[in-house]
């Protein structure tokens, strides 16, 4: 996914549950992240460590970049998840190159 994204800061757009959050998206150097905004995201929907985030890039283009997100609770079955992959929790995050 990362490809299609450009490496400067830009406007982003999460859309989850018939709502809309703006946030600013930084494609810094290898480093890809949301900074102004996530918060809001993350309070209004409730994030807490575990939870698993989809991110499908719906619109990318010179004026926003867009994303539908869906969001796995953090109460997966034990067996499903072993406790050595990455993003069970913070001390191991998984890490978009």
């Amino acid at each position: 996914m990362n490809k299609g994204l450009p490496f400067t800061g830009d406007l982003a757009v999460l859309t989850y549950g018939g709502k809309k959050w703006n946030l600013f998206y930084d494609g810094a150097k290898t480093k890809y992240k949301f900074s102004t905004g996530w918060k809001f995201f993350a309070d209004d929907n409730n994030l807490k460590e575990g939870d698993g985030i989809v991110f499908e890039l719906s619109e990318c283009n010179p004026d926003k970049i867009e994303f539908k997100i869906q969001i796995l609770r953090e109460n997966f079955p034990p067996e499903l998840v072993p406790e050595d992959v990455e993003g069970i929790n913070s001390d191991n995050p998984i890490i978009i190159n």
